[in-house]
């Protein structure tokens, strides 16, 4: 393979392989940094383009790019989409037979695969980095390794993966390949962490902002009401839901109870078998069903984007993982609601769980562990009592300020009243000022304590009943100076310590209070309002009609294909053609979201499926060059006239008596490209056993269906088939079918 030369022109490869016009922010400077053989970390939000930040450079440079990836879905997800655009891109991991893993290490080494992805473990093992990437630097040369998930290198991050610690020795095995780290969150100690442990060199660090303004953040109380309120709510939304809960059994619970509500939903958690978990994996991301329970297992690495609704029936564990589940929340970029339902019980459950953190071998507790597990939790009790904006209180745990008022969370949207709180905040801010002066660092209880005059021994060991603060808090509950505390955190007049030890630290801030030069305001609790969904603005009734459409087409097309809608095209983009209506190959390709490949697949279709609407409608059509076209496909609207000899070939292996699979190992081709020349054979009249393909029975089931409905959509014959048959064996019948009709 010979790469295309990189120079400054990266906006042409841009909308050629991805079909986009133009970069986000932050994206072009990591590109050239990445063209210029230096170190980078990225860190980009969800949804915010992060891969594409070394997909880009990997195909612009010469040689092999390592993707390190945590997750085998995550690794399948993304080749499944570069392979749609076109690019040379594969996996190795354990889902592989030897034959096929061969095969494609093969393929890595005959320069015809520009991206590799891997999981760590398989990158580290004796066989890979002692024989295979010797092998590969040699023949083609690794051009970067891509740390994808890079968070997991760190013991502060909140995915920590000890073999992740051992990617550093690529530094010294490969001092002049590029480290290029990335991933979606990570506060300042994680982002120093990753740096240090895989030893980046002087790198090129983007830090894009965590805030998500499409997302709708709200916590609501636990009552005895709380399943029928969040049922309500999985009802209402507009797209699909993730539910997470923080144990197998609750999911399992969760998503009965909602199947006996007439809820289409179903599991995921770790306790399932591997077939079970991607099965429903699969069902999910293609739209099969529209409602998944799962534990924090399920979604890393899955970019579904249009997911509406993002529900936490449990407390999350900490500040980090809350912010990436609920981050899978609108990744379009479109409107999504964010639910945290926040119960006390919840937390001596998670209490449970960190004292479990015990050393496999002494069973004595990981001190350190347990310690920084309990301030991540305190944090997110914060963050679920917190009566400031929601934005404000996130984003300050990734270092980021936010003014607040964001208009898109309960607490900005239904504001609590506000009262001057400067007294007591001086009196907070002047007990840790004692204890600074005596060199000295405590945490907010303790700090409560003195100034309510508590005679608990420590205190007056520390001899602390002796300062000019002590009980002069006296008139205030532990739970309103709690609540005082939290805010004066959260607006940035107290610093609470990152190490584990949540002790409370004086800024510039503190003093401007203290001297009498800022005033501080306190939002006090009151009745919380219900939260009403947000939706995404609508256009007029044609376009959203024409976008139902579109919707459809895509989903049979992905069918088809069994790879999820989104790999097809975006909401996005499907809405730019429902507004725009284009019906010529250079008004669809200006799309964005449509690049070459993507034109060449599905450009026929859609447009076919547009100019049918626009007949339907009595509108002008002048320019198309394409007529309606409902239910042809992109491989069958270019190949139908033509038979080639690659489909002769595979006709002579099939009459020989092969199967299937054998024909895609013996001819080195995917089973979906077999089952394609299959079915254009037999519409095209080639002598092809169907009954060797489908059973008898099944075909007369599937040939009943289409001749009671008439339909050619193969959803819509599955959901009168039922799920038992497959898409191929409708796909095959119906091909059988056109022919005779």
């Amino acid at each position: 393979m010979n790469p295309i030369a990189a120079d400054t022109h990266y906006e042409t490869y841009l909308k050629h392989y991805f079909g986009y016009d133009s970069f986000r922010f932050g994206q072009r400077d990591i590109i050239e940094s990445a063209m210029n053989d230096r170190d980078v970390l990225v860190l980009i939000p969800t949804g915010g383009g992060k891969s594409l930040c070394f997909q880009l450079p990997a195909l612009l440079k010469p040689g092999l790019t390592i993707v390190v990836s945590p997750l085998i879905a995550l690794m399948q997800d993304q080749v499944q989409q570069l392979e749609t655009n076109g690019i040379a891109a594969t996996y190795l991991n354990s889902t592989l037979s030897p034959q096929e893993s061969r095969e494609r290490s093969r393929n890595v080494l005959a320069g015809k695969i520009k991206l590799l992805y891997v999981a760590p473990e398989r990158l580290l093992s004796d066989e890979f980095s002692m024989d295979f990437l010797p092998q590969v630097q040699a023949s083609v040369g690794v051009s970067a390794f891509a740390i994808d998930e890079a968070h997991c290198v760190s013991e502060w991050g909140h995915d920590f993966r000890p073999e992740y610690r051992r990617l550093a020795t690529l530094r010294s095995q490969y001092p002049n390949v590029p480290i290029w780290a990335l991933t979606a969150t990570a506060t300042e100690r994680v982002r120093a962490d990753i740096v240090a442990q895989l030893q980046l060199r002087d790198p090129f660090i983007q830090v894009s902002s965590f805030n998500r303004p499409n997302l709708y953040y709200e916590v609501r109380a636990k009552t005895r009401n709380t399943y029928d309120d969040m049922r309500s709510q999985v009802e209402k939304a507009n797209g699909p839901v993730i539910i997470y809960c923080l144990s197998r059994k609750r999911v399992e619970e969760v998503a009965a109870k909602l199947v006996k509500d007439g809820v289409k939903a179903i599991p995921y958690h770790a306790g399932m078998n591997n077939e079970d978990r991607s099965r429903n994996q699969n069902r999910f991301i293609r739209d099969d069903v529209r409602v998944i329970v799962a534990t924090i297992a399920f979604g890393m690495g899955i970019n579904k984007p249009d997911v509406r609704l993002v529900i936490h029936y449990d407390l999350p564990k900490n500040i980090e993982g809350y912010y990436q589940e609920s981050g899978r929340a609108g990744r379009d970029s479109e409107p999504a609601v964010c639910t945290l339902y926040y119960g006390v019980s919840d937390i001596k459950t998670i209490e449970y769980i960190i004292a479990q953190k015990v050393d496999p071998v002494t069973g004595k507790p990981l001190e350190e562990e347990q310690r920084i597990a309990k301030q991540q939790l305190r944090r997110v009790i914060n963050y679920s009592e917190a009566l400031e904006c929601r934005r404000t209180v996130q984003l300050s745990y990734f270092g980021e300020s936010f003014a607040g008022n964001c208009e898109t969370c309960d607490n900005c949207r239904f504001p609590k009243p506000l009262e001057e709180r400067t007294i007591e905040a001086q009196k907070f801010i002047s007990c840790i000022a004692r204890f600074s002066q005596k060199g000295q660092n405590y945490g907010t209880k303790y700090t409560i304590d003195v100034l309510r005059g508590s005679k608990e021994k420590r205190i007056l060991v520390n001899r602390h009943d002796q300062l000019s603060t002590y009980g002069i808090g006296k008139d205030r509950s532990p739970d309103e100076w709690k609540m005082i505390a939290r805010s004066l955190i959260h607006q940035g007049l107290l610093d609470e310590a990152t190490d584990g030890y949540s002790v409370l630290q004086l800024n510039d801030l503190s003093w401007e209070v203290l001297k009498g030069s800022r005033k501080v305001f306190v939002a006090i609790e009151t009745q919380k309002e219900t939260t009403t969904v947000i939706s995404a603005d609508t256009d007029n009734a044609q376009v959203e009609e024409l976008l139902t459409k579109l919707k459809a087409l895509r989903k049979e097309l992905a069918d088809e294909q069994a790879v999820p809608p989104y790999i097809i095209f975006s909401n996005a983009t499907l809405r730019l053609m429902a507004q725009q209506q284009p019906v010529t190959r250079s008004k669809f390709l200006s799309l964005s979201g449509v690049g070459d490949r993507k034109m060449s697949q599905y450009g026929e279709a859609f447009m076919g499926e547009i100019t049918a609407f626009r007949e339907d409608n009595g509108l002008s059509v002048a320019g198309a060059t394409v007529g309606p076209t409902k239910t042809i496909t992109p491989l069958k609207t270019e190949t139908r006239a033509h038979v080639t000899a690659t489909h002769l070939d595979t006709l002579g292996l099939h009459q020989q008596g092969l199967r299937i699979d054998d024909i895609a190992e013996q001819r080195d081709l995917r089973r979906g490209t077999v089952m394609s020349h299959l079915e254009l054979l037999l519409e095209n009249g080639y002598t092809v056993e169907l009954d060797r393909l489908v059973s008898r029975d099944r075909s007369a089931q599937i040939l009943q269906a289409f001749n009671q409905t008439k339909l050619d959509s193969l959803t819509a014959i599955r959901e009168i088939v039922g799920e038992t048959v497959s898409f191929d064996e409708i796909r095959l019948v119906r091909a059988w079918w056109r022919r005779k009709k």
